[in-house]
């Protein structure tokens, strides 16, 4: 089975010379549906196979027994009980990978949408809410478990494939029944599953004079105005209709006199991680700075405490910034 490198930059063209090669009996039918979609030509497990350069008996035998290809661990939460993680062991993951990179990263979303998306992230989910007054942040309850095999089938079916194909991609997407936290397939399918409610939250915002963005299962909300608890109630009976519910002890409304965190983000003055991140890393550089032959095995964590810093600090300006700079030049040296 090939690396998910090899995939990372799928081509249309790509496509198109594979279905001429080994889809030759069905050719005219794949040129068609890649030339419209941009997208593998996939009918069933075969086709699959042959994309994935694999037997069509493994991709068999992974449907037919799914839960042998995942490991599964409780992860704790500082919220309450442990979440359970299911991340699918090497074959499964590769054609995971694979559905990712070559069907999933290929559908637009929104500008509201930044949670795992290219040239996005926490941090430009932050930032569009900067200057705001007043914040709204809302959580969805049980966000991958909540995603089931049904809307993740209408997912592939939205993109063109028929139902045996789309039934065939959703059922290695998914584990009893719904899509795994721990799946790298996961999130995209989120995102696309909630595409339509993005666009009724945005049209909503608006309607309210607020800005709206979500990151995964963060969604937040600004004004310059005190948004009302009202509000918050006509998002809950929206988000319910798509079939998710409120995490209620994470509905949080904040005004210039708290600190306003956005996706562990505070935005009072600019973007800045955490307060008490920002204590940990000013120790732990302070640290490394007078012993620097010591922490020289600890560089990727520094060079991560640098980026982190960097990506909301990115001329450099605040004095944490360039002191992690300097460290992780100190211990490289």
């Amino acid at each position: 089975m090939p690396p998910r490198s090899y995939y990372l930059e799928p081509q249309k063209t790509d496509y198109l010379a594979f279905a001429k090669a080994y889809l030759s009996d069905e050719y005219g039918i794949a040129k068609a549906f890649i030339d419209e979609k941009g997208l593998p030509y996939i009918r069933n497990a075969d086709h699959l196979a042959a994309y994935l350069g694999v037997s069509p008996s493994l991709v068999r035998q992974i449907l037919h027994k799914k839960e042998y290809h995942y490991r599964q661990f409780p992860l704790p939460k500082a919220d309450g009980p442990p979440r359970l993680i299911s991340t699918p062991k090497t074959y499964l993951k590769t054609i995971q990978w694979w559905i990712g990179d070559n069907i999933l990263s290929h559908v637009a979303l929104g500008d509201e949408v930044h949670g795992f998306r290219q040239g996005h992230s926490y941090v430009t989910n932050a930032r569009v809410h900067l200057g705001c007054n007043h914040i709204l942040n809302m959580d969805i309850e049980q966000f991958f478990p909540s995603i089931t095999k049904p809307m993740t089938t209408s997912v592939f079916t939205s993109l063109g494939y028929g139902k045996e194909g789309a039934g065939v991609l959703a059922e290695l997407c998914t584990l009893d029944g719904s899509t795994p936290t721990g799946a790298p397939t996961s999130p995209a399918i989120g995102n696309m599953v909630l595409v339509d409610f993005d666009r009724a939250m945005t049209k909503l915002a608006g309607e309210n004079t607020l800005k709206y963005t979500r990151y995964a299962d963060d969604l937040t909300f600004s004004s310059n105005e005190w948004i009302s608890p009202e509000f918050a109630l006509q998002v809950e009976e929206v988000l319910k209709g798509y079939g998710f519910a409120p995490k209620g002890t994470k509905t949080k409304f904040m005004g210039r006199s708290d600190r306003m965190e956005i996706t562990g983000v505070t935005i009072n003055e600019g973007t800045n991680p955490p307060r008490e991140w920002r204590n940990w890393a000013r120790g732990f550089l302070h640290r490394a700075r007078m012993n620097p032959h010591q922490y020289a095995h600890e560089w990727k964590k520094i060079a991560g405490i640098y980026g982190t810093l960097k990506s909301m600090d990115p001329d450099e300006d605040k004095l944490l910034t360039k002191r992690a700079k300097q460290v992780l030049n100190l211990v490289r040296s």
